[in-house]
């Protein structure tokens, strides 16, 4: 979900779910930084720009929850290791 929000902002930025899981916007685009470094993000980018279904849309719901949890577990261990 980070990198469809990356891929494809229009202008927009990531406060609104930085809002919603209580980080800061600069916070949320450091952890896009890395997750968009790992391999399996770089398939779904390189399949994103290359066709036109969205991210979520190739995703189960619970797919989808799962996704956001882990980024939840990471904010939360990133934020325990200060």
């Amino acid at each position: 979900m980070l990198i469809e929000l990356n891929h494809h902002q229009h202008g927009k930025t990531f406060e609104k779910l930085a809002k919603e899981l209580h980080v800061t916007n600069d916070k949320v685009k450091s952890l896009t930084k890395k997750l968009a470094a790992k391999d399996l993000c770089k398939k779904f980018e390189k399949h994103r720009a290359e066709t036109d279904q969205t991210i979520t849309g190739m995703l189960s719901k619970d797919e989808t929850l799962g996704l956001v949890n882990v980024l939840k577990k990471m904010l939360k261990s990133s934020e325990d290791n200060k």
